[in-house]
């Protein structure tokens, strides 16, 4: 495939995407950074971006606009914009590419214990204590998506659901928006023993904690994950724990 072939496909795909995801593409009155929707000023941002890729010795696909990458889960694309004051270049984001919302769950049990599982990372490959979380399928609501990954990850369903609010893990480069929730647990079958589907996703063990050990792993820096976090942060202040 030729350069400009590339180059064609990825931008019809990102056409296709501000056609069917406009949200991603606002340009809001007072931002600083405008999206540039223009084919031939992407296709001169792009040639000036490869251009400087190659001065780089690096491949000058690497300044290609639109989408770059894609696959289930994330959708990683390069605009052309405009920044300050007036100047055109390219900016990388992460979007999901499902238009259905993630979720992360904060786990109660009856006894006020809270939930966490040991899940391996590839991102950092290592070890996180963190709280159930998921991407939203197509079309799937918040509330689905965290009854579905508490069913995945612990093996038991939820008896009550409380929505806690939102949070953006980075909005410095991923347009995720992630729904948090606190469950109460149908303890019926609910076990400390990983289910197979979850031990095939990296979950090694599922630990069930009171207020004072979960305050002992923060305070040790054992829990950094930024969903826990936020969703303890919100649980507290709502009351709830």
């Amino acid at each position: 495939m030729g350069a400009a072939e590339r180059r064609a496909l990825r931008l019809a795909a990102y056409q296709k995407l501000v056609e069917d995801r406009p949200q991603l593409f606002t340009n809001p009155d007072d931002a600083p950074f405008s999206i540039l929707l223009d084919p031939a000023v992407q296709n001169q941002v792009a040639d000036a971006a490869a251009a400087s890729a190659c001065s780089q010795g690096l491949p000058e696909e690497f300044g290609d606009i639109g989408v770059v990458y894609q696959d289930r889960y994330v959708t990683v694309v390069r605009d052309a914009v405009l920044f300050p004051p007036g100047v055109p270049g390219a900016y990388v984001r992460i979007c999901p590419t499902s238009d259905g919302i993630g979720a992360a769950v904060l786990p109660v049990l009856e006894d006020q214990r809270i939930v966490l599982i040991r899940h391996f990372r590839h991102s950092d490959r290592q070890w996180h204590w963190e709280i159930p979380r998921g991407f939203g399928e197509p079309g799937e609501k918040g509330d689905s998506t965290a009854r579905r990954e508490v069913e995945e990850e612990l093996g038991c369903s939820v008896r009550e659901l409380v929505h806690l609010g939102a949070m953006e893990a980075d909005s410095g480069m991923a347009a995720t928006r992630t729904e948090l929730y606190l469950a109460r647990l149908d303890e019926a079958r609910f076990r400390l023993t990983p289910s197979g589907e979850a031990t095939r996703e990296g979950i090694s063990t599922v630990r069930a904690v009171d207020r004072v050990t979960l305050e002992e792993m923060l305070l040790q820096g054992h829990i950094t994950d930024s969903f826990t976090l936020s969703a303890l942060a919100f649980a507290r202040v709502h009351g709830r724990l």
